[in-house]
């Protein structure tokens, strides 16, 4: 289970994937390479996640993205990030369960 804020999931998000925002780029030269190395900009680090949340929950989680609150996160770890930009990407609705909505969305650490 995971957290919006207090809204929790119904489970473990199904699909989850972390970015890393890493500043390096190789620089093609004409006898060889150059590496620029900015680091790692951990501001810039991205979830991606898909999870499945009650309807009401839903209505929430929407509001808060269409006013653009800056939100926290709860892993299911329990390890809690702060500050996080919302995203929506799609949401799904299943004909045999109409009260749940299955959400894909971004967050961003910011």
């Amino acid at each position: 289970m995971i957290y919006i804020n207090d809204i929790p999931s119904l489970r473990d998000p199904e699909d989850f994937e972390y970015s890393f925002d890493d500043r390096t780029e190789k620089i093609e030269l004409i006898n060889g390479n150059c590496v620029q190395d900015y680091g790692h900009v951990e501001s810039g680090d991205t979830f991606a996640l898909t999870a499945i949340f009650k309807k009401s929950d839903y209505q929430r989680i929407k509001n808060l993205w269409l006013n653009r609150t800056k939100i926290s996160y709860t892993d299911v770890d329990g390890t809690e990030y702060q500050n996080l930009r919302l995203v929506f990407k799609k949401k799904k609705f299943l004909a045999k369960f109409p009260q749940y909505v299955i959400l894909t969305f971004e967050l961003w650490r910011v």
